[in-house]
């Protein structure tokens, strides 16, 4: 049983990104799908991102509205979410971190930092 105020609880949710970054070149970016899976990869092995409208936002109004698609040499990357454009700004610079979901219900608590709803990491089939 927790003993802290809603008000508290609302606090530390917010105060829990969706993201960690560093102030210094980042050699490894980690996806956190959930708390058992990660998986990182060297930024070497990025070839290319994107960063658009999610097409499946269309039909469902309560779909994320952002997508950002990162392609590494291994595996292709699919973030959704809300306010995205930061991740890409720290991925650019070399000082992104770490990636990670956060509940759903954290989602509108700051409507002014990303928010990461879901990763989906596909690998590259070998030939």
């Amino acid at each position: 049983m927790s003993l802290t105020s809603p008000a508290s609880q609302t606090q530390e949710m917010t105060n829990e990104p969706c993201y960690t970054t560093t102030n210094k070149y980042c050699a490894c970016i980690e996806f956190q799908v959930d708390k058992e899976n990660r998986h990182g990869f060297h930024t070497g092995q990025l070839i290319h991102y994107t960063i658009g409208s999610n097409p499946d936002a269309h039909d469902d109004k309560n779909a994320p509205p952002q997508k950002f698609a990162l392609a590494f040499s291994t595996a292709d990357v699919v973030i959704l979410g809300w306010r995205l454009e930061f991740l890409a700004t720290k991925l650019g610079e070399n000082e992104l971190a770490t990636v990670r979901v956060l509940s759903k219900r954290c989602e509108d608590l700051d409507r002014v930092k990303s928010f990461v709803a879901s990763i989906k990491i596909t690998p590259i089939a070998k030939p």
